[in-house]
């Protein structure tokens, strides 16, 4: 990594992280504008990778993920995802009507799963409290960091070269197992659930964080671009910083309304 490149990196972080940490300590508005900001920042970046995504079609996607995430704040999540629900439903009404007209509609459920992958995802921050976020959080940068540390010091098969080339498998368990020693660290600490679901929740999220990481790179691959955006100077944009935390957010949304019922 060139020296301009990685001092870059290091001012985003120590301007973005206390940010981050003052955010979601806060909670209420600070927080809901920054996973504002993150979902619409993302939402642009993740269209820029389709070829068909024109300014309506942006426009659109930008104006109803505003009103996912507002409702997943003061309604709740289950509210928010009826926004990309009624995305397809509109997507699929214009496909039609323009097929009367002899004319092409939109991009197929291109807007829908931009709110769906995005804005549907981040939202659920706006319901977690400060410690589950920090959770998945760490859950995230525990999976990048033991994964990178145990990819470069034992090297071995890759997963997906022509997607990823330097991720190998020794790199994916290296992660794991990184993440699940700090879920158990968090199960230590909090007292309240046992241990080998905490060890579960790690895996999982883990293995998501993971396949997000993957998904992601393999649309930068079919778009023939390196970084999603330039919005972080060093990292590239919000999906290249949050294509992990993505998925992790979902399964923890998903372990956390399930303790409700077990």
């Amino acid at each position: 990594m060139a020296a301009s490149s990685h001092r870059s990196r290091l001012l985003t972080a120590a301007v973005g992280l206390p940010v981050l940490a003052l955010c979601v300590w806060s909670g209420g508005w600070p927080l809901f504008v920054l996973v504002l900001a993150a979902s619409l920042a993302g939402a642009w970046e993740f269209l820029g990778l389709f070829p068909g995504a024109g300014m309506c079609v942006r426009g659109a996607a930008l104006a109803l993920g505003a009103l996912t995430v507002w409702l997943g704040w003061r309604v709740g999540p289950a509210a928010a995802l009826s926004v990309p629900l009624a995305a397809f439903w509109l997507e699929e009404f214009s496909r039609l009507f323009h097929k009367q007209a002899g004319r092409d509609g939109p991009p197929r459920w291109l807007t829908a799963a931009t709110l769906l992958y995005i804005p549907g995802s981040l939202q659920f921050l706006t319901a977690f409290g400060p410690g589950e976020t920090a959770l998945v959080l760490a859950a995230v940068m525990a999976t990048d960091t033991g994964a990178y540390y145990a990819g470069h010091l034992i090297g071995g098969p890759k997963i997906w070269p022509s997607v990823s080339p330097k991720k190998t498998w020794a790199g994916s368990i290296g992660g794991l197992a990184t993440t699940v020693a700090v879920c158990l660290v968090a199960a230590a600490l909090w007292g309240k659930t046992p241990w080998p679901a905490f060890a579960l929740l790690g895996a999982a999220m883990s293995a998501a964080s993971q396949m997000g990481d993957f998904m992601e790179s393999s649309l930068k691959r079919a778009a023939g671009i390196k970084d999603s955006g330039n919005l972080l100077p060093g990292h590239g944009g919000i999906l290249d910083r949050a294509d992990g935390l993505i998925p992790a957010i979902l399964v923890f949304a998903l372990a956390r309304n399930l303790t409700q019922y077990l």
